[in-house]
Formats: structure tokens, C-alpha cells, sequence
């Protein structure tokens, strides 16, 4: 039930005949925390009291009290002064009495709005009483005014309109309007009541309004002045609320467009001084009061006109890499699947392959997550910087493997063998670097985001114009994008790069000396290095080749004409099949290929254990073995 209230004896409420005090102070509610009682901030604003007794579980005294729960039922407890002990004893329910507005509050039922006023709610409202405030949940809301409460009848729950022999059992509010009637605000079910009335569309919820940009917050004075635009006819005729919270939002220029709310609510805009004839368009609006302050200084307090922007058509890129991704991630899971069946193939270096995978999966599918849905507000800032946040882990890890590899190629043999000893604590070090410098990164730029410590130039912008790190496409004039993810990964990729070179150079070092052999072990080390230079050749294609386009992106607009924009849209979709190159390279051989059907039972033990010392395998694990026979 949404909205129960106010009565279940008719002495509780309307007389003084509650002899109950309040336990615990007064914006407070009792919780259960360890298997005890205690009191706390009540975090839900709307539940407010008027008992004149409260505190009573400070008074250390035996008796009883009545408290919000669990911010719904309100129940009795009992105290017992020498256990120290509080226990339930009964459950009202949800025992609120719906008022429109706060306590000391009047109903404006001009802008219906709340007015602070001296004095309460007279003769309903009396003292000893739980309050809930307004109708945060309704859609649409129309208000009936009476003269007196002779005109309503309450029945516990219910509430009788009598003229209308109307019963309302939910959804509604009561309270007194400025000149000192009733007012009965109830929650219609569907529009067909704006055949009848007047709807005006407002932005947020009831009893709240914009602070500090497109964030609904409860103020309750600000309802819908309607005065304050010559556009909007006959003012202060009747109307009734329509609740429309869309996203996006966008404020609507007056200079731009010419536009008008006719007596039937409808809501028209038309472009100014156009050359051509004015063509008038219906859209999506709503009227809200709008506070914005900015050091100090108050820019914006007066009521708007917003208006649901028109979709711009998603770019060719997008449309095509967000399918490339999900394809991507499909073979990445592949991959970790068949790392996680075969412990075999789960050496230091398939390890941290599985570490790589994991967190590309998570980059690409958060970036796949953000092409198809249209996060807004704290889902699109969360979901920016977890972007931005498996972008490097997935960039380390690369860098990571390409030390590794450098290592195993290009480190002395007496240094070998006690690596080989370490490395499980290798791992542990490339656990904490490959997760832990990506988080420590990204905390910063998340500090710097919520802080004006940057100047505007360097200053990140996450989840505001995208749910991206914003670059200076996006926002003019803004080199954050270069600064802190470019700039950063571009340094990775040029140290692993001389790496890279590094390893080739001492292979074909290697390759040379054993071509000077003859024998058979010289030619199977031959062999040997001939595989370890197929293997970097073949991580070389997910070391980050592709983030050069990237980088050269970062500071030129592909999209300046059709012909960059068709290689960035091809360049984008090769990069974007990342999980299926990993695939190939890692799993789409025939040791493992007979690895998993042994591990199924698929093929017969003779079969496969031919077919595993035929087939060439290699891995890092095997490569260091063979350099040292």
C-alpha cells in the first residue's frame, strides 16, 4: 500500500488522547543493529513527528514508546528499567498521517507549491502524530479544495469525499491551503483527466525541484509558478500536475524558438526569424524551478522551460564496433574457459594471459554496455570510470607480459633458475602492479573530477557529456583525454615497444649461433627459438600495436571527411576483434584441441597421447626449459 495513514483510533490522531511518547529523538527512527535497538538519523526526509514528548530511551525508565521502524511500520516497544532491555510489543503498520507538505507548512494552491506559515495544520492535525509528506511516487496528481473538513469523513484508512460519494483508500495527501480550506491532493490514474483540466508537465517528482543542475532534490516550496513567462496562456487558470521525469534533459532558449502552452496544455515551439515558413513542432517539455550556485554565487533561481533533446543518429563506428565487441567478449570467455579447464596450460605466463582476458572482457563489455543503453546521471559517471578503469587494467597487463617475455628471452641463465624458483611471487608482484596501479590511477582522476584543484584545460570530465573520460571533441578546449589516458598508455606502448625489439634482436642473436651447429640438440634449439620468435610475433598483434591509431585519434578528428572517417571505422572494427585474435593464437591449436577432448573423454588415452607429443606446443613455461638443456 503507497499511501496508508493517519487513523487507526481516531483518538490517536485527532485528540490528544495518545498518552505514547516518542523514543527517540525528534529526525530519528529506532534501528536493530547487533540484536539491539538503537536510534538513528531517520534517512528517509519525508517521515516527520509532532509528539511534544520525546527521548524516551534516554530517560533509562521503565514504560513504552512508540517509533518508526525500518522507515515503514511504526511500533510500539516496551523498556524494562532494570534489564535495560526494549522489545516490540505491537505493530501499527504503516501508521502516517498523509500531509501535503512539511510540518509548519501551508498548501499553495496557486503554484502548488509549500508556504511556510506560523501556525499547523488546525483542527486535524493535532499533537502526537507521524507525518509522511507528499506524493513523491504519483504520477499525476489533481487537487480538490473544500471549504471545511465537514466536507470529508474519515473511516481509519479511508478518506470520503461526501459531495462526490468518492472513497479514497491510497494515493492521496490532506492539508491546509494558505486562506484556511482543505485540501485533498489524490494520484489520478491515467491523463484522460486533461480532457477536463489543464496538465501542466512538471520536471520532478512532488515537493522536489532542480539544484544544482538536472538533480531532483525535495524543497516543497517550489511547485509551478506559471507566471513566469508571457508564453504560457491564461496563467492562473486551474491545472493539474503531470510528473515527468525524462532523460536527457536540456533547457529550452526562448531566443531560439518561439514558443507557447495554450489553455489545453498543449505545448508548441517554432524556430525565430526563420526565412522560410515557420514550421511548429510539438515536443517533449516540462516546467521546473531550477537553483544553481557557484562559488557562493547564485547563477540561476527562477523557473524554466525543459525540453527532451532530439537523439542525435548514433555514428557509423558505433554502430558497427558495439556487435564487434560482444563477439570479442564471447571469445574472450572462450578463452578463460579453457584456461580454467586445463591446468596444464596455467603456467606464469597463462596465468597473467588470464589475468589480460579478464579485464579486456570487462573493458570491452562495459564499453559494449555504454553503446547500447543510455546511462544517465550516477549509472553513466559509475559506469565512465569503470571504462576507463579496465582500459588500464587490460593496457597493463599487456605491459606486463611484455616484461615477462623480455625476461624469460633476454635474462641471463644463472638469473634463470631463481627466477624460475620465485614465480609464484612474481605473480603476486604482477597481481598487485597489473590491478592495483590501474586503481590508484583512476582514484586520482576521480578526486581530480570531484575537486577544482586542475584548471579548466586539464580538468577530467566523467560522466557528464558521456560516460567516458571526455575529450576535447566533446568539450572544446579540454585536453583531459590526452592528458590522463593517452598520454599514460602511450608511455606503456613505447617501453614495451623497446622491449619488443629487445627480444627479436637477441633471438635472431641466438638464431645465428645455432645455425653455425650441426648436431641435434644445437638444431633443436634452432627449432626452440624459432618458436619463441613465431610466439612474440604472434602476442605482437594484442601488445597494443592498434593503439597507435588510438593515439594519432586523440589528436586529430577522423570525422572531418568521409574518407578518415571510413579508415577509422575500419581501423576501430579490426581492433575491436581483440578477443578472437587471442582466441586464435592461444586456443585454436592441437595440443589443445586433444587436451580438452581427454579432458571430455572424447578421443581414446593412445590417440591423444600420440597425437600431444607430435603436435608442437609451446609456452613459456617450455621455452625456458628448452633454452636450458
Amino acid at each position: 500500500m503507497k499511501f496508508p495513514f493517519f487513523l487507526i483510533t481516531l483518538s490517536i490522531v485527532l485528540v490528544r488522547g495518545n498518552i505514547q511518547q516518542k523514543c527517540c529523538g525528534i529526525g530519528e527512527q529506532i534501528v536493530e543493529k547487533e540484536f539491539r535497538f538503537i536510534c538513528e538519523k531517520l534517512k528517509n526526509g519525508r517521515l516527520q513527528d509532532n509528539f511534544e514528548d520525546r527521548d524516551f530511551l534516554k530517560r533509562n525508565v521503565t514504560g513504552t514508546c512508540l517509533e518508526i521502524f525500518s522507515e515503514e511500520n511504526v511500533i510500539l516497544f516496551g523498556v524494562d528499567e532494570v534489564t535495560g532491555t526494549i522489545e516490540k510489543q505491537e505493530e501499527y503498520g504503516e501508521f502516517f498521517f498523509p500531509k501535503c507538505c512539511p510540518l509548519n507548512y501551508h498548501y499553495n494552491k496557486t503554484t502548488h507549491g509549500c508556504a511556510k506559515v506560523v501556525s499547523d495544520f488546525p483542527n486535524i492535525l493535532k499533537i502526537d502524530s507521524f507525518v509522511r509528506v507528499g506524493l513523491p511516487e504519483c504520477e499525476i496528481i489533481s487537487d480538490k479544495i473544500f471549504e471545511s473538513m465537514q466536507a470529508v469523513q474519515v473511516n481509519g484508512k479511508e478518506l470520503l469525499l461526501k459531495e462526490e460519494k468518492k472513497t479514497l483508500k491510497e494515493g492521496y495527501c490532506m492539508d491546509s491551503t494558505l486562506d484556511g480550506k482543505l485540501v485533498v491532493r489524490m494520484c489520478e490514474e491515467d491523463t484522460s483527466i486533461c480532457s477536463q483540466i489543464r496538465c501542466i508537465s512538471k520536471c520532478c517528482p512532488d515537493g522536489q525541484s532542480f539544484i544544482n543542475g538536472s538533480f531532483c532534490r525535495d524543497t516543497y516550496t517550489h511547485g509551478v509558478d506559471l507566471h513566469f513567462t508571457k508564453a504560457i496562456l491564461e496563467p492562473d487558470d486551474p491545472f493539474i500536475l503531470i510528473h515527468n521525469n525524462f532523460k536527457p534533459i536540456q533547457l529550452l532558449s526562448e531566443r531560439k524558438y518561439e514558443i507557447q502552452l495554450d489553455r489545453s496544455g498543449v505545448f508548441s515551439a517554432s524556430y525565430r526569424n526563420s526565412s522560410s515558413q515557420s514550421k511548429t513542432y510539438n515536443i517533449t517539455y516540462c516546467v521546473e524551478h531550477a537553483f544553481k550556485e557557484i562559488n557562493g554565487k547564485v547563477k540561476i533561481n527562477a523557473y524554466r522551460i525543459f525540453v527532451k533533446p532530439k537523439q542525435p543518429p548514433i555514428p557509423t563506428k558505433i554502430l558497427i564496433t558495439r556487435y564487434i565487441k560482444i563477439v570479442s567478449c564471447i571469445f574472450l570467455l572462450l578463452t578463460i574457459a579453457v584456461y580454467l579447464l586445463l591446468p596444464n596450460m596455467r603456467n606464469l605466463f597463462g596465468k597473467m594471459l588470464l589475468n589480460y582476458c579478464v579485464s579486456t572482457f570487462i573493458f570491452f563489455a562495459s564499453l559494449a554496455l555504454i553503446q547500447f543503453y543510455q546511462f544517465r546521471d550516477t549509472s553513466c559517471e559509475f559506469m565512465g570510470f569503470l571504462s576507463l578503469l579496465s582500459s588500464f587494467w587490460s593496457f597493463t597487463w599487456l605491459h606486463l607480459m611484455c616484461i615477462d617475455i623480455w625476461f624469460s628471452f633476454g635474462r641471463p641463465r644463472m638469473l634463470y633458475a631463481s627466477l624460475q624458483k620465485d614465480e609464484r611471487k612474481r605473480l603476486v608482484q604482477y597481481i598487485w602492479i597489473g590491478w592495483g596501479f590501474p586503481i590508484l590511477w583512476v582514484t586520482i582522476i576521480a578526486l581530480l573530477s570531484n575537486t577544482n584543484i586542475m584548471p579548466e584545460p586539464l580538468h577530467p570530465f566523467i560522466g557528464k557529456g558521456k560516460c567516458f573520460l571526455e575529450n576535447s571533441e566533446g568539450r572544446p578546449g579540454n585536453y583531459s583525454y590526452i592528458f590522463y589516458l593517452t598520454l599514460p598508455l602511450l608511455v606503456q606502448q613505447t617501453f614495451n615497444i623497446v622491449l619488443f625489439v629487445k627480444a627479436i634482436l637477441y633471438c635472431l642473436r641466438i638464431k645465428a649461433e645455432i645455425g653455425r651447429m650441426n648436431d641435434y640438440e644445437k638444431k633443436t634449439k634452432m627449432k626452440s627459438c624459432k618458436e619463441r620468435l613465431s610466439l612474440i610475433m604472434k602476442l605482437a598483434i594484442i601488445m597494443g600495436v592498434f593503439f597507435i591509431f588510438e593515439t594519432i585519434s586523440s589528436f586529430y578528428d577522423f570525422r572531418k571527411n568521409v574518407y578518415t572517417e571510413y579508415i577509422e571505422v575500419v581501423w576501430d572494427s579490426i581492433n575491436c576483434f581483440q578477443g578472437v585474435y587471442i582466441f586464435i593464437i592461444f586456443i585454436c591449436k592441437k595440443k589443445v584441441f586433444y587436451n580438452i577432448c581427454e579432458k571430455f573423454k572424447i578421443l581414446k588415452s593412445g590417440i591423444s597421447t600420440v597425437a600431444l607429443n607430435t603436435t608442437p606446443h609451446i609456452s613459456m613455461h617450455n621455452i625456458n626449459e628448452s633454452e636450458n638443456t
